[in-house]
């Protein structure tokens, strides 16, 4: 009985304590027949560089990422405010990070190697008003749709969506 009360604390917890970021989005569009439309999302900070995890050694030809042990991927602002991975560790680092594992790894157009993240349950979907749901995934196509997400203990949760038009003011999705 006492996990089925403390599983909302979680996310209370993160909201309230988080440290605000903002990332770049890609939606999916399906429905919950309980509690309404949501976007499934996926974010750009889920494909973290493969030479921001530590370095082999001389022991071990391949990266560390490899290992489907937990990771701390470190976040910092890029020159647009959006929050990207500055460094995956073993241990935490400073300032907010996300925790997670590697799905697995996937080679960019450029040839560069990335590692696929999975950050938990608290950025996989955002609910939204009923028949918003398309409007978001098709802002995402166009790398229109950033999310405010709080962070905490290398949990997050998204607090809302928004859609950066190309001139006019962001609209902001609660």
């Amino acid at each position: 009985m006492l996990i089925l009360l403390a599983l909302p604390l979680r996310p209370a917890c993160v909201s309230r304590f988080g440290a605000e970021v903002v990332l770049a989005g890609r939606p999916v569009d399906p429905r919950d027949l309980f509690r309404g439309d949501y976007v499934a999302l996926s974010f750009e900070a889920e494909s973290v560089p493969l030479e921001l995890f530590p370095a082999p050694d001389e022991k071990k030809s391949e990266y560390a990422a490899l290992d489907l042990s937990t990771w701390f991927v470190a976040l910092a602002p890029d020159e647009k405010g959006l929050w990207t991975p500055s460094g995956v560790f073993a241990e935490v680092p400073e300032g907010p990070y996300l925790k997670g594992t590697v799905k697995y790894l996937a080679e960019r157009a450029d040839g560069s190697m990335t590692a696929e993240m999975d950050y938990g349950e608290g950025l996989k979907r955002f609910y939204v008003k009923e028949d918003t749901g398309r409007e978001l995934e098709e802002s995402a196509r166009q790398s229109r749709l950033r999310a405010t997400v709080k962070v905490w203990r290398g949990m997050a949760v998204i607090q809302s969506l928004e859609v950066v038009p190309d001139a006019a003011q962001p609209h902001v999705l609660h």
